[in-house]
């Protein structure tokens, strides 16, 4: 894999561009084949608004041969840098790379932290991350993932306010709010510190193999995403591993602004961080984890997944016994005293059930009927600054009830205030949020028109096989190369309990291939892993994995086996209750939202692909008619 941006030139061919109206057309079709989808006006306007003024300064300095990058694409993420400058430096001759971050502001005002700031005077206005702030992490993915930029290039950032005079910006001034930064490396100019901008770009840049270093950028390999599990225990024992780029950072900095703010008496406020699959939740809860209980603040996690859990628990336990217990659940704040912790991470808070007592529960064939206090109220009041992170669409069981409106609803009945950050960009899926969105038509999720047909992505595979040994065949090949895979499937056979000496029955029967669930054991048995480490334990390959133990995890490939619970009949998804083996989901009056729901999730674990199976006919020639390579 490596780096794309919309569009690539001189500084001098963008001048003429710029100047005869063809700029924005080319920028449009460049957005057409890398990104996809409608093009936000609003962007489009930044492009006809920003970009001459950089290019202007380039030229008046005689730069006119600097290559110019226009929307990249972070390494990790489809996460795009508005413009890098690439040349030669002109003190050593080394590769010179200058991001360069277009912000259309007039003013701003600091917010509840160095790191945020406002730009609005309202009651309750967003914050959002200082640009500064935002271009160091833009800095560090570009050095951690990019070993040709860590071992040969020189890096720098320039923050261009050009339509903000310095007096109106003067308020957010890293000293003046006391944000840490490395000033060698980051600058930010408004529109009167125009000629302070062009010394910094001579100073930076030099053409002198500018085209060089630039075909050699665009070619270099790119790291692959690390898996949350295999740096867990890295992130909450010791350091912060992952780079949070934009609305990760707002979220991030939302919650510790709130913890800093409770601090003083503030009143008390929950943050709603929403997004899908590969958004980055778990990256921020697990990132938030381990830095708040670096500075003694009483942070907790708690989920609703006991797969998960024990797998966060198990991969940190190994480095630090005492971390290990910050991992908790949903149902163990019910004799929980208010504020009994600091901050309380709810990470997947969709899985948020009625009531915390199942003891206290009954079915009516309908509804889940459950007694007590509710557990979204258990849980706000258990800590001074409760954080949920949730995906409206990853309900999969009757009994769940996390929903954005729940939260807000519970939280304004106890009179507290909820800041809320959406989360828009894909870290997951190669950083192709094409691939989930494609994915989503395909299931009739939030989305008209249907399936759609597949359109070949750079960074991310996806394969259909005719049958499951060629999906097996395939991923065993990609874990050969040292690479994580994982077949999951829809809940559509029966599961056994493991024999007395450890070994499983193999349940999953498709013509002559047969394979096990995973273990349900709670420890391993023989070299068999148990069930909450199916995802992450070397041994997991082979045994197929459900909604159970796949929910909340990832791999690089994911196999996903559609059962005969979801086939495709005429031009419209069935779901068939009878088909599914899953009693909890069986009687559920939302069965077929539920199961396309269970689907989505199975085929949004992969980071680098997936291949997709179904044991129905005319399912898989749906997706072999939709274009998916073929196995």
């Amino acid at each position: 894999m490596a780096s794309r941006c919309l569009y690539q030139a001189t500084a001098s061919e963008l001048d003429t561009l710029i100047s005869t109206d063809r700029l924005l057309p080319k920028l449009k079709r460049g957005y057409d084949d890398l990104i996809g989808g409608v093009l936000n006006p609003q962007e489009a306007e930044s492009w006809r608004n920003s970009i001459p003024t950089v290019i202007d300064l380039l030229l008046e300095e005689g730069l006119g041969d600097i290559q110019v990058l226009i929307e990249l694409k972070t390494p990790i993420s489809d996460v795009r840098m508005d413009m890098v400058l690439i040349g030669s430096h002109p003190q050593d001759g080394r590769m010179s790379l200058v991001v360069v971050e277009n912000k259309q502001w007039q003013w701003a005002r600091p917010g509840p932290s160095p790191e945020l700031v406002y730009l609005s005077n309202s009651t309750n206005p967003r914050p959002y991350t200082h640009p500064i702030r935002q271009v160091w992490d833009y800095h560090q993915v570009l050095i951690d993932y990019i070993p040709l930029v860590r071992n040969s290039a020189k890096v720098h950032c320039l923050v261009n306010m050009h339509n903000a005079v310095s007096e109106n910006l003067a308020a957010i001034r890293p000293a003046r709010v006391g944000l840490e930064y490395d000033s060698s490396l980051i600058r930010m100019f408004c529109s009167d510190h125009r000629d302070y901008f062009k010394r910094a770009l001579r100073d930076l840049l030099s053409p002198h193999k500018a085209s060089r270093y630039a075909q050699e950028f665009l070619e270099a390999p790119v790291l692959p995403t690390e898996s949350l599990m295999t740096v867990v225990s890295e992130s909450v024992c010791r350091r912060s591993v992952f780079p949070l780029l934009d609305e990760q950072r707002d979220a991030y900095e939302c919650v510790q602004a709130a913890v800093n703010a409770s601090k003083q008496g503030a009143p008390k406020e929950a943050v709603l961080i929403v997004g899908g699959p590969g958004t980055g939740k778990s990256v921020i809860a697990v990132e938030l984890l381990g830095s708040l209980n670096r500075q003694g603040i009483r942070a907790v996690h708690a989920t609703g997944s006991k797969s998960f859990t024990l797998t966060l628990r198990d991969n940190v336990e190994r480095v630090d016994r005492r971390a290990a217990r910050s991992f908790s659940y949903f149902n163990s704040y019910t004799h929980a005293t208010a504020h009994n912790v600091d901050v309380l991470i709810c990470d997947e808070a969709h899985r948020i059930r009625e009531t915390s007592d199942r003891r206290r529960s009954t079915w009516d064939g309908e509804h889940d009927r459950r007694q007590g206090k509710p557990q979204v109220q258990e849980l706000i009041e258990a800590a001074a600054v409760p954080v949920f992170l949730l995906d409206e669409h990853q309900l999969v069981r009757p009994g769940e009830v996390g929903s954005v409106q729940l939260i807000r609803d519970a939280a304004a009945s106890l009179g507290i205030k909820v800041q809320q950050i959406n989360l828009q960009h894909q870290f997951r899926c190669g950083g192709c949020p094409e691939y989930v969105i494609w994915v989503e038509q395909l299931l009739g999720l939030g989305w008209e028109g249907g399936p759609q047909p597949w359109q070949h992505l750079e960074s991310f595979e996806l394969y259909a096989a005719r049958t499951p040994e060629a999906m097996e065949e395939f991923l065993r090949g990609k874990q050969a190369e040292g690479r994580s895979a994982r077949i999951a499937a829809g809940f559509c056979w029966p599961w056994s309990d493991p024999r007395p000496d450890g070994s499983l029955i193999k349940d999953v029967r498709i013509g002559d291939w047969h394979r096990p669930w995973n273990s349900r054991a709670e420890r391993e048995r023989n070299g068999i892993p148990p069930s909450s480490l199916w995802a992450t334990h070397p041994a997991g390959f082979g045994q197929i994995g459900c909604i159970y133990t796949a929910q909340g995890f990832e791999y690089d490939y994911a196999g996903v086996i559609f059962g005969d619970d979801l086939v495709w009949r005429g031009q419209a998804w069935q779901a068939n209750r009878r088909a599914n083996q899953d009693r909890e989901v069986q009687g559920a009056p939302r069965f077929g939202e539920l199961v396309r729901n269970t689907y989505r999730v199975l085929a949004t674990r992969g980071m680098s692909g997936a291949v997709l199976y179904s044991t129905d006919p005319s399912t898989n020639r749906l997706f072999s008619e939709l274009g998916i390579p073929i196995l």
